[in-house]
């Protein structure tokens, strides 16, 4: 008898896995049951079960499929679930892996959807790159949408609560019907051909999929994508997805959302500019405050109070600059002076430089004189006292040059330092001349003062019979006070 192969419980289950998807008649199944335990994951992964009178069939859709969805069912739908079977190994549980949900009845419909959904998007309607930016403050908001549903009432309702000055422009359509999609798409293209609006909110409240079908009419999607008005699709709810939807600039899950994503709040707008300008006051105050304390220390400064105090000041500084000037600029001239003369008398005897070239030539000289010293033929001696003659030469002409390109330097520089000099005195002259108190006094003003020697100000400091001194460009006047005079604006 042969002996029987023990499994673990993990190779068990993947034989069955492979033995379940090996079969062909798994592979690619179509489901029909009633929708139950029906739960939707953060990650886009739908879990739930297709039940019939008899069993239960777990089954899982993923989150690249799901998406897809027109909306999510309900528990208690009845669908037709497209995909495959497969075993999940690390529990043993076999389950439809769905691909596609088709509610009972509305088969056709899906399949008309998703084929014009193919073509528009091959045709680029979808693209992102085409869509257009809602503007921040429109003035007009075009709503395209039935006039007796709750949609047009959520739609002025938040409007009209986020922006009171808003202006809302309803085009009153059919939603539902075979007149719907021709009424919607000429409703679009009558706003874009008068420019009616800044931004068109299209759209209805909920429904099923039959009700919500004018939204997915060729005809409607053309127009959303035509528009030259931004388009912000609001159809039905957060799960229903129609191929206006996709054609629009902005889709909103509900109207409601709708009206936010075109009206901007200006409530927060208001608080904004309140809190700047609440600001801007705090800013202004202290700068305010700041200029008020500087403005009383100056008030209360003693230049202001006693102006001769300034031109004393001035006086005494334009003293220390003469006494400086006075110490230091004759010193600095007789040192410039100093080293011009010791130039010019080196240039008065430049034969004393060329006593060392000399005295080596007459060294040389002597030299000659003793040929018998030299131990060289007389032809190579002669040769070689004509190249010493010749070089000392060269040498004198060299020194000649030199001391004669000394001496025009120091004559150039002679004649800069007299006119700089003469230029730098002409300068600090006319500076001391500017600033000068005198030079106040001589273009017509005064300065009055009692016999404190207190700056008089004003005629009220004033008193008959009192005697004063005005101070003038070249001397001083004293008075008697025998009349006093108030102007008009200063009687009291």
């Amino acid at each position: 008898m042969a002996e029987v192969h023990t499994y673990t419980v993990t190779e068990m289950n993947r034989l069955i896995k492979k033995l379940v998807e090996g079969s062909g008649q798994v592979a690619h199944v179509q489901v029909r049951g009633e929708i139950s335990n029906f739960k939707r994951y953060p990650s886009g992964h739908c879990y739930f079960s297709l039940k019939d009178a008899g069993s239960v069939l777990k089954c899982v859709m993923f989150q690249r499929q799901a998406r897809q969805l027109l909306r999510y069912p309900d528990n208690g739908d009845t669908v037709v679930a497209i995909g495959s079977i497969s075993v999940y190994e690390p529990n043993g549980v076999y389950q439809l892996y769905a691909d596609m949900l088709i509610e009972e009845g509305i088969g056709s419909l899906m399949l008309a959807y998703e084929k014009l959904k193919k073509k528009l998007e091959e045709e680029g309607l979808f693209a992102e790159e085409r869509k257009k930016p809602i503007p921040a403050h429109p003035k007009t908001v075009g709503i395209i949408t039935s006039p007796a549903g709750a949609a047009v009432r959520d739609v002025i309702k938040v409007a009209r609560r986020r922006d009171p000055g808003v202006k809302l422009l309803l085009y009153p359509v059919q939603v539902q019907g075979k007149p719907a999609a021709g009424d919607i798409a000429h409703a679009i293209r009558f706003m874009n051909k008068h420019r009616l609006a800044d931004v068109l909110i299209v759209g209805r409240g909920g429904g099923s999929m039959e009700d919500l079908w004018a939204f997915n009419e060729e005809i409607v999607v053309r127009a959303v994508a035509a528009s030259e008005i931004p388009v912000i699709s609001a159809v039905g709810h957060e799960t229903d997805v129609t191929l206006s939807d996709f054609a629009a600039d902005k889709r909103a899950a509900t109207p409601s959302q709708a009206a936010e994503l075109a009206v901007e709040d200006t409530r927060q707008l208001r608080r904004q500019v309140l809190d700047r300008q609440a600001r801007l006051e705090i800013a202004i105050n202290h700068m305010l405050q700041q200029r008020t304390e500087t403005l009383r220390r100056l008030m209360k400064s003693r230049m202001l109070h006693d102006p001769l105090r300034i031109t004393d000041r001035a006086a005494e500084r334009l003293d220390m600059v003469l006494m400086r000037m006075q110490q230091t600029l004759p010193r600095r001239l007789e040192n410039r002076e100093l080293r011009l003369q010791q130039a010019m008398k080196a240039l008065q005897h430049p034969e004393k430089l060329l006593l060392e070239p000399e005295r080596r030539l007459q060294q040389a000289m002597k030299t000659l004189q003793y040929p018998e010293r030299l131990l060289i033929k007389p032809e190579q001696r002669v040769e070689a006292a004509l190249k010493a003659l010749h070089k000392q030469k060269k040498l004198w002409e060299h020194y000649e040059n030199r001391y004669q390109n000394a001496w025009n330097r120091f004559t150039a520089l002679a004649k800069n330092l007299t006119v700089s000099h003469e230029q730098r005195l002409a300068l600090a002259t006319g500076h001391l001349d500017a600033v000068s108190p005198l030079k106040i006094l001589s273009r017509g003003y005064s300065v009055t003062a009692n016999g404190q020697r207190q700056i008089i100000k004003s005629v009220q400091d004033l008193h008959w019979g009192e005697e004063i001194r005005t101070r003038l460009c070249d001397g001083e006047v004293y008075s008697v006070i025998q009349q006093i005079d108030f102007d008009d604006k200063n009687a009291q």
